[in-house]
């Protein structure tokens, strides 16, 4: 537990780090991130009347990213042609404007990490960053991105991936979720060569293997999977050790005739590949 504690600690720190770099943030990203802890409803409001007012008098000139489909946004570039329309800051107006502005920053932030590290282009991920009239679906855009990124960062920090191995992985997250809802559960599958993890297994101490041997193709195809537990699979299979140490579990004979009935956490295959598993987190991660 201590372990996937410490994993979970450095799988999120990298995932800050990712969002600190960003250098490039336009009006509407600033303004966010100033915004974005304020303590009432009347503060909300008196922000973007102060916005508005001193864009429409000239005080400010801001800029913004092309592209941006936020509400703010479009003001302020209708403000470039001389004119803007006039928002009632009422209701629901105030937060929804908050939240687009929100929703605008962290797409590009993951759009700015894909890209950046040459994971993804600019077209592949259009179906995640373009703007929807419907705030729930913009939402579970920007789920979906960060589902991706847990499980790219996961990778390159818990296992040492490198490009080669992550770009791949990346396509297939993406064609799963332009075509499928957002879906923490389910399980993404990537062909990688046994020497890949070959560290990765020699240093940890999973209470469980799994690896799946395919050969053959179409019809002829067969599948083998081997799994391989530290545990045994009843509970009263288990001895009590009067030294308070788990013993081996055995069969009847002799003590000497004896074997262990529980397998031993040591798998070996001469396939080239194994099957990773990721289930939202690496705390299910089966190999």
């Amino acid at each position: 537990m201590e372990k996937i504690k410490c994993d979970t600690e450095a799988v999120d720190s990298s995932i800050k780090s990712v969002f600190s770099e960003r250098g490039d943030l336009d009006f509407a990203e600033q303004l966010w991130c100033k915004m974005k802890c304020v303590s009432s409803y009347q503060e909300l409001i008196a922000c973007f009347t102060l916005v508005l007012e001193s864009r429409e008098c000239g005080e400010i000139q801001p800029w913004i990213h092309h592209g941006s489909g936020s509400l703010l946004s479009k003001l302020i570039q209708q403000s470039y042609h001389g004119k803007m329309e006039a928002v009632s800051l009422t209701g629901i107006t105030p937060v929804q404007m908050l939240l687009e502005i929100g929703l605008d920053k962290m797409k590009k932030d993951y759009v700015s990490f894909f890209i950046g590290q040459e994971l993804a282009t600019l077209t592949s991920l259009d179906c995640f960053i373009s703007t929807p009239v419907d705030l729930q679906e913009q939402v579970h855009c920007v789920q979906k991105l960060h589902h991706m990124l847990e499980i790219m960062v996961s990778c390159t920090v818990l296992l040492q991936f490198k490009h080669e191995s992550l770009f791949p992985w990346t396509q297939i997250c993406i064609k799963y979720y332009r075509e499928n809802p957002l879906d923490e559960k389910h399980v993404f599958q990537l062909p990688v060569s046994s020497a890949l993890v070959k560290k990765f297994c020699q240093d940890s101490h999973p209470e469980v293997w799994k690896v799946d041997i395919s050969s053959g193709h179409g019809p002829k195809e067969v599948k083998t999977t081997w799994q391989v537990s530290t545990n045994p699979p009843v509970e009263h299979m288990m001895s009590n050790n009067t030294d308070g140490q788990q013993a081996s579990p055995v069969l009847g004979g002799n003590q000497d005739e004896r074997k262990p009935l529980q397998s031993p956490s040591f798998s070996s295959c001469s396939h080239s590949s194994v099957c990773l598993e990721h289930r939202g987190t690496f705390s299910c991660l089966s190999i």
